[in-house]
C-alpha cells in the first residue's frame, strides 16, 4: 500500500514538473507581441475620401474628353441628347470634388 501511494505521487510530481519545464517561459524577458495596428476612424475616413476624391476626379476628367465631340456638334447646330445630362453630372462631379479638396487637408504621398 504504501508503495502504491509514493508511486503515485511520484507520478503525479512528475507529471506536473514536467509540463512546467517543457513551456519554457521567460516571465523576466517575455517576447514582444506584435499587434496588427487598426485603423481609427479618421484614417479609415479619410482613405475613403482620398479614394472617393481620386475616383471622381477620374470620372470629370472622362465626361471633359466625352464632351468636346458633342460641343464640335453643337457649333454645327447638332445638340445630342446626353449633353445636357453630361453637363450636369460634370456641374455635380466638380462641386463634390471642390468640397472634398477644401475640407480634406493636402498630405504629400
Amino acid at each position: 500500500m504504501r508503495l502504491s501511494i509514493s508511486c503515485l505521487l511520484w507520478t503525479a510530481g512528475f507529471l506536473v514538473a514536467v509540463p512546467l519545464t517543457a513551456q519554457n517561459v521567460n516571465t523576466m524577458n517575455p517576447p514582444e507581441i506584435h499587434a496588427q495596428h487598426h485603423a481609427t476612424p479618421e484614417e479609415v475616413r479619410d482613405r475613403a475620401s482620398n479614394l472617393q476624391l481620386q475616383k471622381d476626379a477620374k470620372d470629370l476628367a472622362e465626361l471633359c474628353a466625352a464632351l468636346q465631340p458633342d460641343l464640335n456638334g453643337v457649333e454645327k447646330g447638332l445638340l445630342s441628347k446626353d449633353v445636357m445630362e453630361r453637363l450636369k453630372r460634370m456641374e455635380k462631379l466638380s462641386k463634390r470634388v471642390r468640397e472634398q479638396l477644401t475640407k480634406t487637408p493636402l498630405t504629400s504621398q
